[in-house]
């Protein structure tokens, strides 16, 4: 260990695991208050002052560069040397986050809702909301009391022009998937000597038993070791997953942050209390079962490099590895495919606000920090981030080297999981539309429609499906139902569900054929035909979502993973350096 070395050279004592209750190194009482202040002194690492009860000591983790004046000052000042201790600069960030905890806790669940309340989902409405929708409840009711059938019909067309436009989109997704197909994939050539640190965050909570796995899934990751800082955030009240990442004895370029507990406990905050720490110039996002292709670094690096400042985000395709568990786990993975090799791209090449998925989205820090971070308070923070980037005046790409996932293989983890999604962008529709006009000025029309679309069109589609399946099933039993309607605009209502369900089996049909052809993988055969039924459970989802955010807007469903539920195709790159040998025998075969 290089510090050790260093430690001897200078004639100085080595502690590696500090014992005693540390003060704020180098920061005055008042910038403990500023967490800015206090950020910058935890990122740089470099000094503490620890009391062990009898004596006070300095912990020192000096560059090497540094270690010629430190000697001469030792030379100068020989007494110093009995007071003076090495250590990590690992060990000092962690002594100097439990002294600064407390601002970094405040500043992570708060922040955001003190400098822009109106980008908060911590309340649900707004004055303005509440009386808005109260006086839209009570027009409604009279006009169903008034004229019930023709307002049901008018709803129903105008939601089902909204599901149409939606089919529109993925069917224009199509040619955007077979122009990459055709493309060929650009080399990954960077100068691997000037390459910045970049920061990996991985939320953790209740995932002892994924932890292995995800250390040699992050291992992989071809980036200079020396320039990464991976840190695994858990939450204090999670023992053990403390204990497995303790355990594993993990060194550099893996850190552990400890969450104070406190709620709302959800994955936002969690990140929120790391990023001030992250200490890259870019930073991602990755969650307990992932297992990122070792090459995403180096393609969102030169993504990032080959375009201007207002880039702020790169998406990388989240896919399913376990697609052949079931039915479900099936579709789950033809889901996925087509939402991230096939409708973020399009969105991103119409530069449109881009729903980001939860996890494998990597940012430009800057641009982050200053549009808030994340929102503790909202249940899909990513949906939020990416809408609050376009409205910020920033743009979002994607790449292609994927993450491998793990699908939820159950109905009931599933429906928790989808429960929670549509939660969330529930709550980030409500967010955004608080002041429609600002909206319009700040996103323009194409984008404001591009939100309209992604956001309540996406809850839109997911309610109307039984309404769908039940008129195509009637109208399969009964034709002559179309033309029995009592008014023209009831035969429209008729054509338009029933249209509107054969071109989303279309839409499917064919981006999903398309993006799985550009992954060079096949469908399931047969599988379409029960796509009703996944409808149908998205519905289902869709319902409890809405019970939800009027009895628990906050509440976080967790998804518990399996580990192992797929042979991971994310192959391992040659160039990438491994774990040390002691630390590989304790993980297991790679």
């Amino acid at each position: 260990m290089r510090y050790a070395l260093l430690a001897a050279r200078l004639g100085l004592a080595f502690d590696p695991s500090p014992r005693g209750s540390w003060e704020r190194g180098w920061l005055a009482d008042r910038e403990m208050e500023d967490v800015a202040h206090c950020a910058a002194s935890i990122r740089a690492g470099r000094a503490v002052l620890i009391e062990d009860g009898t004596s006070r000591r300095l912990l020192v983790a000096p560059e090497p560069t540094q270690a010629g004046r430190l000697a001469a000052m030792l030379a100068r000042q020989p007494a110093l040397a009995s007071r003076l201790v090495v250590t990590t600069p690992a060990v000092i960030r962690r002594c100097l986050t439990e002294a600064a905890s407390a601002p970094l806790l405040e500043e992570a669940v708060t922040g955001l809702d003190r400098r822009r309340p109106e980008f908060s989902a911590r309340r649900l409405l707004t004055p303005a909301q509440a009386v808005a929708g109260l006086v839209f409840a009570l027009l409604l009711a009279f006009a169903c009391w008034q004229q019930g059938l023709l307002v049901l019909q008018i709803f129903n067309i105008v939601a089902g022009f909204l599901f149409l436009a939606l089919v529109m989109l993925r069917l224009l997704a199509v040619s955007i998937v077979l122009e990459r197909t055709s493309r060929p994939a650009p080399p990954l050539e960077v100068d691997r000597d000037h390459l910045p640190v970049y920061s990996v965050l991985v939320p953790l909570y209740d995932e002892a038993h994924m932890v292995a796995d995800l250390a040699r899934a992050l291992d992989r990751l071809d980036w200079p070791k020396d320039r990464l800082d991976i840190k695994f955030i858990v939450e204090a009240r999670d023992r053990s997953t403390r204990l497995a990442i303790e355990r594993l004895g993990l060194g550099a370029p893996f850190e552990m942050l400890v969450v104070p507990d406190r709620a709302p406990r959800t994955k936002p905050k969690a990140l929120n209390f790391a990023l001030p720490l992250a200490r890259g110039r870019f930073v991602t996002v990755y969650d307990a079962e992932d297992r990122p292709d070792p090459g995403q670094l180096i393609e969102a690096y030169l993504a990032f490099a080959a375009s201007d400042e207002r880039l702020a985000c790169i998406q990388a395709p989240l896919l399913i590895d376990n697609d052949d568990t079931n039915g479900l786990t099936a579709f789950f993975a033809m889901e996925y495919s087509m939402q991230f090799d096939g409708v973020l791209p399009m969105l991103a090449a119409l530069d449109m606000p881009l729903p980001l998925g939860g996890t494998s989205n990597h940012f430009r820090i800057n641009a982050l920090r200053r549009v808030g971070g994340w929102d503790p308070y909202n249940v899909t923070e990513d949906a939020d981030l990416g809408i609050r980037f376009a409205r910020c005046g920033y743009r979002t790409g994607t790449i292609t080297r994927p993450t491998y996932e793990e699908a939820p293989r159950t109905t009931k983890l599933w429906l928790k999981q989808r429960t929670r999604w549509l939660k969330g962008w529930m709550q980030t529709f409500l967010v955004h539309s608080r002041h429609p006009v600002r909206l319009w000025r700040e996103l323009g029309p194409r984008r404001t429609l591009g939100f309209i679309l992604t956001g309540l069109g996406a809850i839109v589609a997911a309610a109307i499906h039984p309404l769908y399946i039940a008129t195509a099933f009637a109208l399969l039993i009964d034709p002559s139902a179309l033309w029995r309607a009592e008014s023209p605009l009831g035969s429209a209502m008729i054509f338009l569900n029933v249209f509107n369900f054969v071109a989303a089996y279309v839409a499917v049909a064919l981006l999903s054929r398309a993006t799985l052809r550009f992954r060079s993988k096949r469908r399931q055969p047969g599988i379409l035909i029960f796509l009703p039924g996944y409808w149908l459970l998205l519905s289902i989802a869709c319902y409890r979502a809405f019970l939800q955010l009027i009895v628990a807007p906050h509440r976080w469903e967790k998804t518990k993973h399996h580990g192992q539920a797929g042979r991971s195709r994310a192959p391992a790159s040659p160039g990438a350096p491994s774990l040390p040998a002691p630390l590989r025998r304790r993980l297991g075969p790679v």
